[in-house]
């Protein structure tokens, strides 16, 4: 119990005392009534002693305080019923005391409150200053700490920053190192382009040429062969990425060896030029020589006629003398001699002359004498031939038999296209089976054969023939690509039937002389219309010629066929490679120059033969045909000029001065290649696959057993052009080794899928594609 509780409990213990006496002697002193109004103060005795006095008697009031044992209250009553002046005195002095130790306890209190406040003030601010400046130094240590960690943040992620600005600046440095690289192939490779096909007709120009030009260009064929050599160089190291140089050098070495390969071209188109105007020269010197030859033969014709004549004159002089004779010795057989004399000699005279100029007329205007006969005797072939079958063409009982062999021939006939060499033999052994004596059915359903009548091999013949022709007009003029696998068909059934390729002939000749070449004279009686037709012109129904392009373009057609059939081959089973060979297209190239030059028709004709036979013509007589070409140029079109001056002419000029200054003729679009008949498969992949699929569903299982038995003899491992593809079936193979499952080949295996999957998923998000792929280990 601390002393503040005791002072308290002790005054408040007096004053209740006090309290009671007061009460006491109030309640005795008051004898009458109570009035209203204040009470009055009872009566004090002051008492006036020292403090001196009072100080003991408060120390002794204190300690009785003290020591007093608190009684009930109703004996404090009972003692004090009468109590005393003095002891009231001294009760208020003591209150007053009490107070005033109570204001001095206070005092003393709160001065101690104040000491220890002070000092507990002074202990916590000393307190509080000691933890300010342990606060203040642990602040800078951990602002120092803070600082470190921040700096080595800062670093981290100035550092992170740097590693991301390199990576980024590297993968964009290989992002454009690889632009620039496919820059670079993308360019060399067109200068590559570029360069081969250059040098590809460089070559071929090369190769076209004679031993002694060939010579002449011996520099330009070694630097030719260097400059392929470098270009090559440069695309290796391109390929292998060993180039030291940079992609723009290689650039412009491509774009240099180009060049250099341009003024090689030129070079040699300078030299080639130089030596065809020295062949043009030696060429009109040679054809300057031949018209002195010509005139000096000429010259001895003449001569040798005026001889002739001199001779007849004489001996005819002879002739008068003797007759002279005779009539002296009897006059009238001299009469009758003279008489018969003078009727002979001008028969004999008048028809000489006649003779000479006819066959003169021919040999150099018309026809050259040896392709007349020829055309005389494929003619009379087919007018004999035409003249056998009338009996069948007449006859009205065999026009069934007649219209089932038209469809029998029409029907393969018109399905002839290379689409396939399986369709082509399909049609071919139709029309051979036919034409063999194999029954064929009709769409009526009755059967045929060639043998039903003796007339029916040539008929059908002449009909095959006509039908081929007839082709020009529908199927070649409109595609010329079709005139190859038609030309093969038709060389083919001429090696097996000799006759047919004779009528095909003839049929040719018959719509275009100018094949032969030609040129019919027109007779006197002959009016315009009649004359044109015999130079290959229709009529309509209306009497109606045929129009000049109308009538260009067929020939044109015809031409192509004919060009066709001169090189392609047919079926090497059937007989020699070419019945009708290139020799043909020669021969009417040189024959067609002594012909008198038509307007439109020759130039056509000429123009279409070389864009069709000239490839092989060159191929084949080299030089020469080169010489033929200047000719044909120099010589030809200036005497085509006097009569043609229209665009088949000029497209002729033009089509001769690209082929001689290229040195090379392109090959015609469409010529069957050599094996094209023994192609026994031309089908993709899929279509084979098909097709077995087919066959093998239609198999019995005895057929299929001989497959699966060679199969299990045949030894076969699948690659794939794709390495992943390989990979993964290489570790299908590992699972399924030796017939057991293989636990950790299937996990690999399955990883490395997953691991695909998501890197293909990761490239379909990621678009821009910079990602690469990861290489593949077993």
């Amino acid at each position: 119990m601390s002393v503040e509780d005791l002072v308290r409990d002790s005054a408040h213990f007096l004053n209740v005392q006090s309290v009671l006496q007061h009460a006491a002697v109030a309640s005795l002193a008051c004898t009458g009534p109570r009035t209203i109004g204040p009470d009055r103060k009872p009566q004090r005795l002051e008492i006036k002693q020292d403090m001196s006095a009072i100080l003991p008697a408060v120390e002794v009031t204190r300690a009785a305080v003290q020591t007093v044992n608190i009684q009930p209250a109703m004996e404090l009553i009972d003692a004090c019923v009468f109590p005393d002046i003095d002891a009231i005195n001294a009760s208020i002095v003591k209150r007053e005391l009490a107070e005033e130790c109570k204001r001095s306890v206070r005092m003393q209190l709160k001065e101690i409150k104040e000491r220890q406040q002070t000092a507990v003030n002074g202990r916590h601010a000393s307190q509080r200053e000691s933890e300010q400046q342990q606060l203040l130094i642990n602040s800078h240590a951990m602002r120092k700490e803070n600082d470190k960690l921040l700096q080595q943040h800062a670093e981290q992620l100035a550092k992170r920053e740097l590693e991301l600005q390199q990576r980024d600046q590297l993968a964009l440095l290989k992002q454009n190192n690889q632009k620039l690289l496919l820059l670079t192939i993308e360019a060399v490779s067109r200068c590559h382009n570029r360069f081969c096909s250059k040098y590809e007709t460089v070559t071929k120009l090369l190769l076209t040429l004679d031993k002694e030009s060939v010579q002449a260009c011996a520099t330009i064929n070694v630097e030719l062969r260097d400059l392929g050599q470098m270009f090559d160089q440069l695309v290796g190291k391109i390929k292998n990425g060993n180039s030291e140089q940079p992609e723009l050098s290689c650039i412009f070495t491509a774009e240099q060896y180009c060049q250099s390969l341009d003024k090689l071209e030129n070079n040699l188109h300078q030299q080639l030029t130089e030596q065809e105007q020295e062949l043009l020269k030696k060429a009109k010197q040679q054809a300057e020589e031949e018209k002195q030859r010509i005139l000096e033969a000429e010259q001895l014709r003449q001569q040798r006629q005026e001889e002739q004549k001199q001779q007849e004159q004489k001996q005819q002089e002879q002739k008068q003398q003797e007759l002279e004779a005779q009539q002296k010795a009897t006059a009238d057989t001299a009469a009758a001699a003279a008489a018969a004399a003078q009727e002979v000699r001008p028969v004999e005279t008048s028809i000489a002359p006649a003779a000479a100029a006819a066959s003169g007329g021919i040999s150099t205007s018309y026809v050259h004498p040896t392709r007349l006969a020829y055309y005389n005797e494929i003619i009379a072939l087919y007018q004999s031939k035409v003249d056998a079958v009338k009996p069948l063409q007449t006859d009205e009982a065999w026009k069934k038999y007649r219209t089932n062999c038209q469809r029998t021939i029409n029907v393969p006939l018109n399905a002839i296209t290379a689409s396939s060499p399986q369709h082509l033999t399909n049609n071919f052994d139709k029309l051979y089976n036919f034409f063999a004596g194999q029954p064929v059915r009709t769409t009526d359903g009755s059967t045929i054969t060639i043998n039903d009548h003796p007339l029916a091999r040539d008929y059908c013949i002449l009909l095959m023939a006509k039908k081929f022709v007839s082709q020009t007009d529908t199927a070649i003029s409109s595609n010329p690509q079709a005139a190859f696998p038609f030309a093969s068909v038709i060389n083919s059934f001429w090696k097996l039937l000799p006759d047919f390729g004779n009528i095909f002939l003839a049929y040719m000749y018959k719509e275009s002389p100018y094949l032969v070449p030609y040129v019919i004279p027109q007779q006197p009686d002959q009016t315009p219309e009649q004359y044109l037709k015999t130079m290959g012109y229709r009529l309509s129904d209306t009497n109606e010629l045929e129009k000049p392009d109308m009538f260009l373009k067929r020939q044109t057609g015809i031409a192509r066929l004919y060009a066709a059939v001169i090189i392609t081959p047919g079926r090497k089973a059937d007989g020699p490679t070419h019945t009708f060979g290139l020799e043909e297209a020669w021969r009417w190239l040189t024959h067609i120059m002594l012909v008198k030059p038509l307007p439109d028709i020759c130039a056509t004709m000429i123009m279409e033969m070389l864009q069709t036979l000239g490839f092989e013509l060159w191929r084949a007589y080299g030089q020469n045909f080169l010489k033929l070409l200047v000719y044909i140029q120099t010589i030809y079109i200036p005497q085509l000029a006097a009569y043609d001056e229209g665009g088949p002419k000029t497209r002729l000029e033009m089509l001769l001065s690209k082929f001689l200054r290229e040195r090379q003729i392109p090959q015609a679009v469409g010529v069957l290649p050599p094996g094209f008949w023994t192609q026994q498969y031309n089908m993709s992949a899929f279509e084979s696959s098909a097709v077995a699929g087919h066959l093998w569903q239609r198999m019995t299982e005895a057929e299929k057993n001989l497959y699966i038995r060679k199969a299990d003899k045949f030894k076969y491992v699948f690659k794939s052009r794709n390495r992943k593809v390989n990979w993964v079936l290489r570790k299908l193979r590992q699972v399924v080794a030796d017939g057991n499952l293989q636990m950790h080949c299937m996990c690999a295996l399955a990883s490395k899928m997953t691991a695909w999957n998501e890197r293909i998923m990761s490239k379909v998000c990621d678009l821009d594609g910079n990602s690469s792929d990861d290489s593949e280990d077993d």
